[in-house]
């Protein structure tokens, strides 16, 4: 009788036991390499996010809308978005205080779904807001003669434009009267010299007419550039606010030089910087406001009941006329022609570093935003769940 081979059938299960750990052992790899891939794909994806919430939050500090963000109450937030070929970005925009912003930049890929690897990134960056620095040391600065006509005066101690209380929230700091570089050349009747401040007049000696040409790092002709409106010598019979069609405001009107009458107006935010270009004498008829910044390369006369809030610089002779002038902010009178300069009867000029900040500020040309300098930025992905 025949024994039994005990390792008979040996072979065939030894065979299906490996076929079995090759297939386990491909299934595996095939599955870590799809794991790599999209671990991969993903990984440059998040990447591709990140750049574009980057890139969104670059884009919305060089374009800054300095008349949208600076009207912005403490900690309120305004967003901007974008769509291109390669993906989205959306930039919600807190403004912390009058010159600290947070930009929350959120940046998504334009293909892959979440599975496949689509992906969010949230960007935070703590922004600075930077400004032309334009020096007004006194509330009327002028070079040579002087001359008050009538009842004219002139206030170095700093106010507040009427109505502006919500929007000025910066401390005060008085400055002088006047300042100009020879005393004996201020010419008035007995009760109509009508100046004060710290000191009501400031006399330097040394006062030369670069203090008229050059502001910080720019010269006159490198500050005109960022101009909102350059336009000749003219008549100007209707200065105040314009708007669209639609209810917005109408940068393009030459006369509208923004409203600092109405909070609640479109034009309330507009400041723009009106370049008055080559020599002769401007003429404002019929009264009329507005704000910004003024810069006249000849003479400037104003007529009665006309109002600016902001920064008026005339390179000749600055006039009033009539009675009901009013500048809130500061005057500087280059006197290039060594022409007198006439304030008359019943005309105010009240410095008001508001009106000269707000001035500055809003104007997108005369302002940027940069990151701070040490950490400025922080990956918030993980936070809100991107």
């Amino acid at each position: 009788m025949r024994e039994t081979d005990p390792r008979r059938g040996f072979a065939l299960a030894a065979a299906l036991f490996a076929l079995v750990v090759l297939g386990v052992l491909s299934t595996g790899g095939f599955y870590f390499a799809r794991q790599e891939t999209r671990i991969g794909v993903a990984s440059e994806r998040a990447t591709a996010a990140f750049y574009m919430a980057e890139r969104g939050a670059n884009q919305v500090m060089t374009e800054w809308d300095a008349a949208t963000f600076g009207s912005l109450s403490s900690w309120a937030t305004a967003t901007v978005s974008d769509t291109t070929e390669d993906g989205f970005w959306s930039v919600a925009v807190t403004r912390m205080s009058s010159r600290l912003y947070f930009l929350t930049a959120t940046g998504g890929v334009a293909e892959g779904s979440e599975v496949l690897g689509g992906a969010n990134r949230v960007l935070g960056v703590v922004a600075r807001l930077h400004t032309v620095e334009i020096d007004a040391p006194a509330a009327f600065t002028a070079k040579d003669r002087v001359r008050f006509v009538g009842k004219a005066t002139v206030k170095g101690a700093d106010g507040t434009p009427p109505g502006w209380d919500a929007d000025c929230t910066g401390g005060l700091q008085d400055v002088a009267g006047m300042l100009t570089d020879d005393v004996r050349k201020i010419s008035y009747k007995p009760g109509n010299f009508d100046v004060s401040g710290t000191p009501p007049i400031l006399e330097n000696a040394q006062m030369v007419d670069d203090v008229f040409k050059i502001f910080g790092d720019l010269t006159w002709d490198e500050l005109t550039t960022g101009a909102t409106h350059t336009i000749s010598p003219q008549n100007f019979n209707s200065i105040g606010p314009t708007e669209t069609t639609g209810g917005a405001c109408m940068w393009s009107d030459i006369e509208n030089w923004g409203d600092p009458l109405d909070p609640t107006g479109p034009c309330w935010s507009y400041f723009p910087l009106i370049h008055i270009k080559g020599p002769g004498t401007s003429f404002i008829n019929g009264g009329g406001y507005g704000q910004g910044i003024l810069m006249v390369d000849g003479n400037l006369w104003a007529g009665g009941n006309f109002e600016f809030y902001g920064l008026i610089l005339v390179k000749g002779k600055f006039e009033t006329g009539g009675s009901g002038n009013r500048v809130y902010g500061a005057v500087l009178a280059g006197n290039a022609d060594l022409e007198e300069q006439d304030l008359t009867g019943g005309s105010l000029v009240q410095y008001s570093s508001c009106s000269l900040d707000r001035a500055l500020e809003n104007n997108p040309n005369l302002n940027w935003v940069r990151p701070i300098e040490q950490r400025s930025w922080v990956d918030l992905s993980s936070v809100v769940g991107g």
